[in-house]
């Protein structure tokens, strides 16, 4: 049996790889707004497959064994790749890739909720994802959050995926992702690349967090 389910899983990362080789053309298909230009060239696709295929082998051996949580979570991480990839560039987390994919991953996360037997767990999704959307929302509103409102959408997506796996996994993810921004602003400050008036994409780090949390959680038992 559990040859069979490193087999399924093995697979399943590499079906998800599948569209590696035109990640590039989506990252480049969204430009910056009001004519602001690019902070960062597009990533080349071996950067890029490299990053992908990488953050998909984790998350894929994060999950084992337990084979129905796959779909969700690959395609979570490659729209993760993509997301952070356009953040990075333009400042921009755009809604024609998060806004589908709040019904494209919560139907993905049918498929666990039956194979494991607990409906309970797409509740919890689902509260946690509204909670992480209500919670940012109130940031963005707040005079020099920095947060634009894509991170607000992007928040409550993730918090979609991490709820389902359980309040610890929404715990460790707000807490890397506010650790790792927090440090890497701080890092650029002291090395003078940017200033405190420069705008830094927080899109990623909400990624990263959420990418700790899928890697530390996705194996156990939802709790």
């Amino acid at each position: 049996m559990s040859a069979m389910t490193a087999a399924v899983t093995a697979a399943a990362v590499v079906c998800a790889a599948l569209p590696v080789p035109v990640l590039p053309s989506v990252v480049g298909a969204f430009g910056p707004v009001d004519g602001v230009p690019p902070r960062r060239a597009v990533p080349d696709r071996l950067a890029l497959g490299v990053v992908t295929v990488a953050v998909l082998a984790a998350v894929g051996a994060a999950v084992y064994p337990h084979t129905g949580r796959l779909p969700a979570y690959l395609y979570l991480a490659v729209v993760g790749v993509v997301l952070a990839a356009v953040d990075l560039r333009v400042h921009r987390l755009p809604d024609r890739i998060v806004l589908p994919s709040y019904a494209v991953l919560a139907a993905l996360l049918v498929v666990p909720t039956v194979a494991e037997g607990s409906p309970d767990r797409l509740s919890r999704a689902l509260l946690a994802g509204f909670a992480a959307w209500l919670a940012y929302g109130v940031l963005y509103l707040l005079p020099g959050s920095g947060l634009g409102r894509g991170d607000v959408k992007t928040a409550g997506l993730l918090g979609l995926a991490l709820g389902w796996l359980g309040w610890p996994a929404v715990a460790l993810w707000l807490v890397a992702a506010t650790m790792s921004a927090g440090i890497t602003a701080l890092t650029l400050l002291i090395l003078r690349r940017v200033s405190r008036r420069d705008p830094i994409a927080y899109g990623p780090f909400l990624l990263i967090g959420a990418l700790v949390a899928v890697l530390g959680t996705g194996w156990g038992p939802a709790g």
